[in-house]
């Protein structure tokens, strides 16, 4: 869906990380601190990592200071729920448990992994295991439902997303589960005691109404949530490094990590 880059960006120091559950990659800043971002790669349940995103948490990663932890998850139609959240959770945990107590982590995710990211959370809290600083999203399919208007009103100037197109990926990861599922649709969660979320989103995506909602309900139920919507961007621009609109994204990013940290 985004992979346009044919490349990974030679300067990236990544290596994999082989006692997870699932194939992990951990991208390393050149000065790095005890923290750990957990990023969860979009593709609507059914497409894996894109070059894109490794270079885009390279850059995190190099801005942050922080090692970026990149799960290959398991996918949809041949892996459907739960089975992403079952991944990301053991990454998650096995994660935590390794680092110093006091060290920060935070939860990233872009399309269905800023989705996957808000699911995660729950998971997080039901568990009791440690909660995040704080959790960022690049355009999150939060409603999987897509009962949102923007589905609708956007749909002539989005230029990657179609609602035929979710419809199809949203019942091959949903499966035999509701589509309102709070773990599925994270929308209809209960977003009380949510750590600090800072949302992104362009103006042209279908997708935007499941960023406007997810912020009015978590600001509703005393979230401590910005949702920053960048005029004429489409969907998961901050992958594309060349955008002027993707480096000032990145930067309101770093700025969220440093706040919380």
């Amino acid at each position: 869906m985004y992979d346009v880059l044919s490349y990974v960006n030679p300067r990236l120091r990544i290596k994999e990380i082989n006692h997870y559950k699932v194939r992990t990659q951990q991208i390393d800043p050149q000065v790095s601190s005890s923290g750990r971002i957990l990023y969860l790669h979009g593709g609507a349940y059914v497409l894996g990592m894109t070059n894109n995103h490794i270079n885009l948490c390279g850059t995190i990663a190099e801005r942050s200071q922080m090692a970026v932890l990149l799960p290959h998850y398991r996918l949809a139609p041949e892996h459907p729920f739960p089975g992403a959240l079952e991944d990301v959770f053991s990454v998650y945990c096995s994660m935590t448990s390794t680092m110093e107590a006091e060290s920060p982590v935070f939860i990233g995710g872009d399309s269905a992994g800023g989705g996957l990211a808000l699911a995660l959370f729950q998971k997080i809290r039901e568990k009791g295991e440690t909660i995040p600083d704080g959790i960022f999203l690049f355009s999150p399919w939060t409603d999987l439902t897509l009962s949102g208007n923007s589905i609708i009103e956007n749909a002539a100037v989005d230029p990657v997303l179609t609602e035929s197109g979710l419809k199809a990926d949203a019942r091959a990861y949903a499966g035999d589960y509701p589509l309102e599922e709070p773990h599925i649709s994270p929308l209809f969660c209960d977003l009380k005691n949510f750590p600090p979320l800072l949302i992104q989103a362009g103006s042209e995506e279908i997708l935007l109404d499941d960023s406007r909602s997810l912020a009015i309900r978590a600001e509703a139920q005393g979230g401590n949530v910005s949702l920053s919507v960048w005029e004429d961007m489409f969907h998961v621009f901050q992958v594309f490094p060349m955008l002027a609109e993707s480096k000032q994204a990145i930067d309101e990013v770093v700025e969220f990590i440093e706040k919380y940290s």
